[in-house]
């Protein structure tokens, strides 16, 4: 395929039917948390109760309404304990890269095998990044916890009616215990696999480094660009990068033209609805709408002048883009192969 084939390939949509209770459930679970956030003059706590809330949506199987909230509970035992340990490790770079390495490791064998175990890791891993790289979140721990495990309850209500409304077909996927024994025994992705862990363990190195502000949303592309298929890989990347620049341009235009919080609520589900449609549709539209809110929130969390209304999103296009810059060389190595086609080219 030509360089032409693949980006058309890459930004192709699929024609997917819309899930509509994801996107109902998903706007629903996003938006209240941060309602409640401004009623209390509480927004900074009020946007991790909504990207735990996103996170939900994200680990949700929409199986059966029992084994749903089982599993989501289950969920939330291991997001909780990834994030308690990130606190208390937080300070000690050796100590969190050490546990990078390892949820890193078994991130990477778990690839391909299914959504649980794989979005559970990696969501997990996520929570220790946060908890552990955001400073002073140590001593005001509280707030986030209370919001996440307000989040949880309000997100177990809502699908429940969402549920009871809008009857959907089960899509239940294999048990997490059984994924994790099939990852074990694959040999053929221990290079992949300690290869992404490697990288992602470079990449929070080099985030402390240079200082970056947000330097774990770098880490967390490497976590996500890096596929174990080389292709997958560098076309992730691309359209990771085109989805945050997309998503930064729309953001910022908000933020330029409207003032308020209720504004910011309005357009922050706005595009929580239109996440899971674009997610099925292609990933680069999907996190068109991810990075659209999530530099909503940004914006909702630290209200006050800024240096320009594309600050946030130029912190995260930097971030992204280092991430995506990173997973590919990752992703050469882990693929040597690749160097052999580069070199013939």
């Amino acid at each position: 395929m030509s360089l032409k084939d693949h980006i058309q390939e890459s930004l192709k949509l699929a024609p997917a039917p819309s899930p509509w209770p994801r996107m109902i459930l998903c706007a629903l679970s996003v938006t209240l948390p941060l309602i409640a956030g401004y009623i209390r003059h509480d927004q900074a706590s009020a946007i991790y109760g909504a990207l735990f809330a996103f996170t939900m949506i994200l680990n949700d199987h929409f199986g059966p309404l029992k084994n749903r909230v089982l599993h989501l509970l289950s969920v939330f035992f291991f997001l909780a304990c990834a994030f308690a340990f990130g606190l208390m490790i937080s300070g000690s770079l050796p100590l969190v890269m050490i546990t990078l390495f390892v949820m890193a490791f078994i991130l990477g064998k778990s690839k391909g095998l299914g959504l649980e175990l794989e979005r559970l890791l990696l969501t997990s891993t996520f929570q220790l990044l946060t908890a552990s790289q955001t400073p002073g979140l140590r001593e005001h721990f509280l707030k986030p916890v209370i919001y996440a495990s307000v989040s949880l309850l309000n997100y177990i209500v809502c699908l429940v009616l969402v549920f009871l409304i809008m009857k959907h077909t089960s899509n239940f996927q294999k048990s997490k215990r059984l994924e994790l024994l099939e990852a074990i025994k694959k040999k053929d992705t221990v290079r992949y696999a300690f290869t992404l862990a490697t990288i992602s363990c470079l990449g929070l190195f080099l985030a402390h480094i240079f200082k970056l502000e947000r330097g774990h949303w770098m880490v967390g592309t490497i976590l996500i660009v890096m596929m174990p298929n080389k292709t997958l890989s560098f076309q992730r990347s691309f359209q990771r990068i085109i989805g945050t620049l997309l998503g930064g341009l729309i953001a910022s235009v908000i933020i330029h033209f409207t003032d308020g919080p209720i504004w910011t609520i309005t357009f922050c589900a706005i595009a929580a609805f239109l996440a899971p449609l674009g997610l099925i549709k292609n990933y680069w539209l999907g996190n068109t709408f991810i990075a659209a809110f999530i530099l909503l929130f940004l914006d909702f969390g630290h209200p006050g002048p800024v240096d320009s209304d594309f600050q946030y999103a130029m912190v995260r296009l930097v971030d992204i883009a280092l991430g995506c810059l990173v997973g590919a060389l990752g992703t050469l190595i882990a693929f040597p192969d690749s160097f052999n086609k580069i070199f013939k080219k």
